[in-house]
């Protein structure tokens, strides 16, 4: 049986006295809410798929309706599904708050974890805040929410007609988070930011099993790579070339030796350096499965899935 989709409905104001809003405002608001939205979900359930569609508009400030219809995937219990969407708008809004704290406050002193209560309380001499661990976590982890949180605020901070930024839940008109004006140029910036401590790691002629490919340069692909699903970047040009002429055809099971690059993210939370990003810079071999057992690869055209 399918999962079953949650959808929670939300409304976005753009606080101020003209029921207009320049096009460029809009659209760079809307589409880091919507970078934000899709990391946390990822980070969730990495199977999971988030459509956000934007109703009509009505009278007044301007406002936006939107529509989270989220999909879990196979991740998640069924029960758990059904409110999914929910959780994700709730995450979303406390990611936004913890950005707001910090560009007031700055950067954190000190960091506590309640293993209990599943929270972490952060300090410093300007005051304290308690967030939930996994808001901590995909802050801590997730560059690309990172710059989406801070991009929201790029266009508004000079958008003089714009007094305020809210996200209101359209069922219970429970406001999950509202920047005035004067917090738009601070959490547009990277004050208070702990810095992100990264490192590279290379991995020489490894064996990775090809999954899900990409017909499109700049996507990741999917492999197995030690018992473990992960999306890389294919970034032997020389390879993808090949590819895009017919010149290396893909079977179930095939494999690929390749050296990779991986990116590595201190995470605070286990005080270890974690795997955020895997880059394939050289496929040296292909190794194409036995044609007596053949299933299905997936293949995907972004063009046509755009």
């Amino acid at each position: 049986m399918a999962p079953e989709k949650s959808t929670k409905h939300l409304r976005i104001v753009f606080g101020g006295a003209y029921h207009e809003i320049d096009a460029d405002v809009l659209i760079e608001s809307l589409v880091n809410y919507s970078i934000v939205t899709q990391e946390v979900s990822v980070y969730l359930s990495p199977d999971s798929r988030v459509n956000i569609k934007i109703k009509a508009t009505q009278k007044g400030s301007f406002e936006l309706l939107l529509d989270i219809i989220a999909d879990a995937g196979n991740t998640l219990f069924v029960p758990q599904n059904i409110a999914y969407a929910a959780g994700i708008v709730t995450i979303v809004g406390e990611l936004y708050k913890f950005k707001k704290w910090l560009s007031k406050k700055g950067a954190p002193e000190r960091v506590e974890h309640n293993e209990n209560s599943n929270t972490v309380k952060i300090k410093n001499k300007k005051g304290e805040i308690e967030i939930n661990q996994t808001v901590f976590n995909i802050y801590q982890i997730s560059e690309a929410a990172r710059e989406s949180l801070k991009k929201t605020f790029t266009k508004l901070k000079d958008a003089k007609e714009i007094e305020n930024f809210e996200i209101i839940n359209q069922d219970t008109e429970e406001k999950i988070f509202r920047a005035e004006k004067d917090d738009f140029g601070p959490m547009s910036s990277d004050i208070g930011e702990p810095e992100q401590k990264k490192q590279t790691i290379v991995k020489r002629d490894q064996d990775l099993h090809l999954f899900k490919i990409v017909f499109k340069e700049g996507h990741k692909w999917e492999f197995f790579y030690q018992n473990n699903r992960i999306y890389a970047f294919i970034d032997d040009h020389k390879y993808l070339e090949k590819v895009t002429k017919g010149e290396v055809a893909f079977r179930n099971g095939d494999r690929i030796i390749a050296d990779m690059e991986i990116i590595q993210v201190f995470n605070e939370t286990a005080n270890v350096f974690v795997n955020d990003e895997y880059h394939i810079v050289e496929v040296k071999k292909h190794i194409p499965k036995s044609r007596s057992v053949q299933g299905p690869l997936k293949f995907i055209d972004k063009d046509k899935n755009d």
